[in-house]
């Protein structure tokens, strides 16, 4: 097997390349038809580190600040110990103001919400969005995440804001540094989906364009039971859509 690596600023790609015969092919599309699928919202203001946050889980890798006037959806089969698991990620951009991105929400199976510690605002964003996810028929589960604690000597929000903010929703809360890589931040998406496995599914619709590059993880070291196998990023444009519908998720046994 080749590997092709490149690696840039913002993403780190990685392609593979290997032969197969017929029949290995058709037994390989078969096993994916029966790989369950879990989707994640990621909700946060600008410049919290969403990005940021998701890259470093799906490659153990950090990009620094990188900021994005459209959504992306990265794409990643995981392997757990109970078995292979496909995880969508859509990084919502914080670009289009105070809107609530419902139709994003109402695709995911859960969502993820980020503020930054040492920056109110986005705490105030991140209590209007959890007010407005509990508005929502057949809400998504959610988890809340304060970033940037690396930089306590700048935090505006304490620690115990965000846990009595989470402990209002009866949701998950952790403090973690994307930069210097907590592990709270693998288990807050361990959580998210292993709670989601355990929900019924309904069809949802979300608008996603062409493909634009592969993106998978760099495991040197394991920080958590998930490991990324490989996936694909799509930015997602308004001019460029077309629609997408949940597959019914087969399996919903705990990880």
């Amino acid at each position: 097997m080749q590997i092709e690596v490149e690696e840039s600023l913002t993403f780190f790609r990685i392609s593979f390349r290997s032969r197969s015969t017929p029949k290995e092919s058709a037994m390989k599309t078969e096993e994916k038809t029966n790989v369950p699928r879990v989707r994640i919202a990621v909700l946060g203001n600008m410049n919290v580190g969403k990005s940021a946050l998701t890259v470093r889980y799906l490659t153990r890798r950090f990009i620094g600040e990188y900021r994005s006037n459209t959504d992306l959806l990265y794409k990643q089969t995981v392997t757990l110990d109970s078995g292979v698991l496909d995880v969508e990620i859509v990084d919502i951009s914080a670009e289009n103001g105070d809107d609530f991105p419902v139709e994003q929400i109402q695709w995911a199976d859960a969502c993820l919400i980020v503020y930054s510690i040492t920056d109110r605002t986005s705490y105030e964003y991140a209590q209007r969005s959890l007010a407005e996810l509990r508005q929502l028929q057949n809400s998504p589960s959610a988890y809340l995440i304060g970033n940037k604690a690396d930089l306590d000597h700048l935090r505006e929000v304490q620690e115990t804001e965000g846990a009595t903010l989470a402990a209002s929703h009866a949701i998950g809360f952790c403090e973690v540094s994307v930069a210097d890589n907590s592990p709270s931040l693998y288990k807050a998406f361990e959580r998210l989906l292993a709670e989601s496995r355990a929900r019924p599914v309904k069809p949802r619709k979300f608008s996603v364009s062409k493909m634009f590059g592969t993106l998978i993880g760099n495991n040197g070291t394991r920080q958590s039971a998930a490991t990324t196998v490989s996936g694909t990023v799509v930015p997602c444009h308004k001019g460029e859509l077309h629609k997408l519908k949940r597959r019914p998720m087969h399996h919903t046994a705990s990880l």
